[in-house]
């Protein structure tokens, strides 16, 4: 699940664990954008607040990367 599907039910304090790295937010407007399509991990209610261990965003691979090709004639 992506950090950004999750956030459409919370709605208390959030702190977010990459990499054991941890980032504190009052609510979930303060998380930035680039953290929304990481994955979740885990998650942990703590202190009247939620811990949520994540991983970065899997690469998918492009379609030029799995062998398609598109090629535009007149």
């Amino acid at each position: 699940m992506k950090l950004r599907e999750l956030l459409s039910i919370v709605d208390s304090r959030i702190t977010l664990e990459t990499s054991g790295e941890k980032e504190k937010y009052e609510t979930k407007l303060d998380i930035p954008d680039a953290r929304m399509n990481f994955e979740v991990k885990t998650i942990e209610a703590c202190n009247n607040s939620l811990v949520i261990k994540l991983d970065k965003p899997k690469k998918v691979p492009t379609l030029e990367e799995l062998g398609y090709s598109f090629e535009v004639g007149f």
